[in-house]
């Protein structure tokens, strides 16, 4: 078994830059020109939070800026994936040991890699940590730059106030800190100002007409082939195209290329072609990602349900105008007031860090009164309500120039009147780890997953449960028949699929 053989026939565990190969990265990645801007901010001095929802692009970037940073030379920096079970299940103390250990190894890995003279000790504690830099930075005469990767988890929330006051502590003339959080993060800590020690950058590109050419320029990079005028019919165009896929999935870049890699081996492009994508996508990528995360949402698990009640009951609302002939396109943005925001809080936090809405503006007035926060809904779920679920050119067309108006979920409507939201356990430990190893097998929630040969040789070796494959060491895992170096990197990726967000 070999890693080509790996590349090949899942492909598509490369949509998650952080498990892309380093010699793969730069020809599976192009960036456009306002990427170019966040990278400069993330070499740049000063602390940094690049905010976005999963697949939209953060560890992408964060790998390119240390890819350049390293390229340079006149910064020292270090990529560090905080995707490390102990974090996921420790606290306090114990969180500070084990990521101050994980970042002394993570520095001394990459002088190594270098090739640079300087040594670094493994440190116990902050402070410790805090001099070693210090004396690091003096050693190379260069700043550092720290990227932490994957830093939040929306189902193991309380380390992340230890994190952020490491991140403060950490920051200094120096040495900066860059991290990636999702949308809705809230559990600071008291120390940590989010906006006064840090500069946070958002990753949103749902509203297409802000982002005029950027999904174009992605195409144009990674599918050269759709790209070309002559394969669409009259009424497409390769720059429609790029816009109404990449607004049908609100921006996440991880959705977009998975329903860019539907066409690439087409020789003719239609309206209905696309249509049959977009639906494909609604059945085959949203709902089975409620089924995915569910069960690593700790003590977050039984908010599923309601999430997917009050998704399909916004998807209802703006559907309503067309079922009474009173619109032709549906309305695809929504301005939910701040009284339901606030009371299902967790729930939008959820659809959008999963992709199926993107928060527009933080707060609006509404023409029924009051204020709230206005989302972009994914044009996948809304083309799956739409009567005959039939797109149109004109539907194409008011929908990339966001021209439907705003509907409205105001106080007193009983659009979730029907959400009842249960109780909440204290126990917030990850349910997907003492799940049985059967769950990482191929399925709608993990399309490049394990093989049940693979299964079979795995609890025939004692593991059985996926918390038992993320404590396998490598060495545990080349002793089972037929297990090789490429099956071990699946089984890996899978893993790491099923743990982190």
């Amino acid at each position: 078994m070999n890693d080509s053989f790996y590349e090949e026939s899942d492909a598509g565990l490369i949509l998650a830059a952080e498990e892309c190969p380093p010699e793969k990265f730069a020809g599976y990645h192009s960036f456009s020109q306002s990427d170019e801007i966040i990278i400069r901010k993330l070499s740049a001095h000063g602390p940094v939070l690049l905010r976005g929802g999963r697949g939209s692009g953060k560890s992408a970037l964060l790998i390119e800026s240390h890819r350049r940073m390293r390229a340079a030379g006149t910064v020292f920096s270090i990529y560090m994936s905080l995707r490390y079970l102990p974090l996921l299940q420790s606290d306090g103390d114990e969180y500070i040991g084990h990521f101050c250990s994980l970042l002394s190894k993570a520095i001394a890995s990459e002088l190594n890699a270098q090739n640079l003279s300087a040594e670094f000790d493994i440190a116990e504690n902050e402070v410790s940590l805090q001099i070693s830099l210090a004396k690091l930075a003096q050693a190379l005469s260069k700043r550092i730059v720290i990227l932490f990767d994957d830093a939040a988890h929306i189902g193991r929330e309380k380390p992340l106030e230890i994190f952020f006051d490491l991140f403060r502590t950490l920051s200094s003339s120096a040495t900066s800190c860059k991290a990636s959080i999702y949308p809705g993060v809230t559990k600071f800590g008291v120390r940590f100002d989010v906006f006064n020690d840090s500069t946070v950058i958002d990753i949103s590109r749902s509203n297409v007409l802000a982002d005029g050419n950027y999904f174009i320029e992605v195409i144009k990079a990674r599918y050269p082939n759709l790209a070309n005028r002559d394969i669409f019919s009259d009424r497409l165009t390769p720059e429609i195209f790029a816009k109404l896929v990449g607004r049908a999935v609100v921006g996440n870049m991880r959705a977009f290329i998975l329903a860019c890699n539907r066409f690439d081996d087409r020789v003719r492009i239609s309206i209905p072609e696309v249509n049959t994508c977009i639906i494909a996508m609604a059945e085959d990528y949203y709902w089975p990602l409620m089924e995915e995360v569910a069960p690593k949402l700790g003590v977050y698990e039984p908010l599923i349900t309601p999430s997917m009640s009050i998704f399909e009951a916004i998807i209802d609302h703006l559907c309503k105008p067309l079922r009474g002939n009173v619109k032709a396109t549906a309305q695809d943005r929504v301005t939910i007031h701040r009284h339901y925001a606030s009371q299902y809080s967790k729930i939008f936090e959820i659809l959008e860090y999963l992709g199926f809405i993107a928060k527009r503006e933080a707060s609006r007035g509404m023409k029924s009164g009051g204020r709230g926060p206005v989302f972009a809904v994914n044009l996948c779920s809304i083309l799956e309500k739409v009567p005959n679920k039939r797109l149109t050119i004109e539907m194409i067309n008011d929908w990339i120039e966001a021209r439907p108006d705003l509907a409205e979920i105001h106080q007193s409507a009983a659009t979730f009147s029907s959400i009842t939201i249960p109780e909440l356990s204290r126990d917030d430990s990850l349910g997907i780890l003492n799940k049985s190893i059967d769950v990482l097998a191929k399925s709608r929630a993990y399309p490049y997953g394990l093989t049940e040969d693979k299964i079979y040789r795995l609890k025939g070796a004692g593991i059985v449960t996926v918390q038992h494959l993320a404590e396998a060491s490598d060495a545990d895992l080349l002793k089972i028949d037929m297990v090789g170096r490429a099956a071990i990197r699946r089984m890996r990726d899978v893993m790491q699929q099923a743990i982190w967000m």
